[in-house]
């Protein structure tokens, strides 16, 4: 298993001479690359056979769900969907309701708990800002300057890989990384290893980085927009004007690798729909094993079963929907009775309830030298049909794991 794995091997790096240097190298190179998040000062391994079932299980797990999302497009009206999925009013504007189902380029990353019995996926981020890819530059840094060097492909490699063939295929001529001014300040950098690979790959294709108030104006114009291939880094949440912006240059000629469909794939409503029979008869057998082997049971909480999950909650972990960053997560046997029904309750704000799975952890020294138990959640990315992981995340002390909440990012290199 991951943890058990890896014990000896993080034990041989902190006993290195070098530690100490390769661990600020790899926080020098975030820095350098414009992230706030703090590399986890080790490199990981995952032997090739557990690496290669996790890949498969990620392309599993995304064409049920595909399968599913074009059975309720065929099935249901734009107004129901927007019911179901809780779709703010701004962004449901925005969203091509027929053609939902075919709409965007396929870029994700699968969150991936690994425990002491085996692997279990907890979500699946559509989006192609999607965060903490330079955990694997930071983690092969580290490496490197440890005298240990690894092998392995950049998820910013795959995903340059897919806007140059694209770019080819459509006869685009920019790409442009579209922030907001809000989403920057959040430290998440402007994916600058996205932008040197496609720089390498394809130096005919102008690359840029702008806001909603840097954007040339001139680039709005059709023939303009026409050659442009936008890659948002900024959800619906951080766009200061509901997705106007974005919506403009689309509505243009402009090319979005992802429009708004990407925050309705990222609903936590999704993996009950995934455990739930009536839609098991859409699915592949495969598709079925990879359901079963590797999804939690997960399903709604509504007013008719929430006295079952609450009288269950120890079992449990309960996640409301458009949250990111570990947030909207409540442990169930972190909260009594009372107050978890409150919680459940206080909003309209669409609850599911998922069997929890306790993650791995490792006692590894904190910031003041205390062994402490470090949790970690894996993260599997997926450009087109190339897969490229698992990145590492871990947290002194929390089963909720991630970066933009103290965590510490690292890779699993394949050994």
């Amino acid at each position: 298993m991951f943890a058990a794995g890896n014990r000896a091997f993080l034990a041989q790096q902190r006993e290195s001479p070098d530690y100490a240097m390769a661990a600020r190298a790899a926080n020098q190179l975030l820095d350098d690359l414009g992230v706030a998040f703090r590399s986890l000062p080790y490199c990981f391994r995952i032997d090739a056979p557990t690496h290669a079932a996790l890949s498969g299980a990620t392309r599993l797990l995304v064409s049920a769900q595909e399968k599913l999302l074009r059975h309720l497009v065929t099935t249901r009206s734009g107004q129901d969907l927007s019911a179901m999925f809780e779709v703010p009013e701004g962004m449901a504007a925005h969203i091509d309701w027929p053609a939902l189902a075919t709409s965007g380029m396929c870029m994700l990353r699968a969150d991936i708990i690994p425990t002491d019995s085996g692997y279990y996926f907890c979500e699946l981020n559509h989006f192609s800002g999607v965060g903490a890819g330079e955990g694997y530059h930071s983690a092969h840094a580290f490496a490197e300057v440890l005298g240990r060097p690894v092998a392995g492909v950049s998820p910013f490699r795959q995903l340059a890989h897919l806007y140059m063939t694209e770019c080819r295929r459509a006869g685009l001529t920019r790409v442009v990384v579209l922030d907001t001014i809000q989403h920057r300040a959040l430290g998440f950098g402007e994916h600058l290893m996205m932008q040197r690979y496609l720089r390498l790959m394809a130096p005919d294709i102008e690359i840029c980085y702008h806001d909603e108030r840097s954007y040339p104006a001139d680039w709005l114009r059709p023939d303009e927009a026409k050659r442009t291939l936008i890659h948002r880094i900024m959800t619906y949440d951080e766009t200061p004007d509901n997705g106007a912006f974005l919506a403009a240059l689309r509505d243009n000629g402009a090319t979005v690798s992802c429009m708004f469909e990407a925050e309705l794939k990222m609903h936590r409503k999704w993996f009950s729909l995934l455990c739930d029979p009536g839609y098991q008869h859409l699915l592949d057998e495969r598709e079925r094993a990879a359901i079963t082997q590797y999804v939690p049971y997960t399903f709604d909480v509504h007013p008719g079963n929430i006295d079952m999950a609450v009288g269950d909650k120890d079992r449990l972990v309960f996640k409301r929907s458009y949250t990111y960053g570990g947030k909207g997560v409540l442990i169930g046997d972190e909260h009594s009775p009372d107050q978890l029904r409150t919680l459940l309750t206080v909003d309209v704000s669409a609850w599911v309830a998922q069997r929890r799975v306790h993650t791995s952890s490792l006692d590894l020294p904190a910031a003041d030298g205390q062994m402490v138990p470090f949790f970690f959640v894996l993260g599997m990315f997926m450009y087109g049909d190339n897969t490229s992981g698992p990145l590492v995340r871990a947290a002194a002390r929390s089963s909720v794991v991630n970066v933009s909440q103290g965590g510490g990012a690292s890779w699993a290199f394949v050994e």
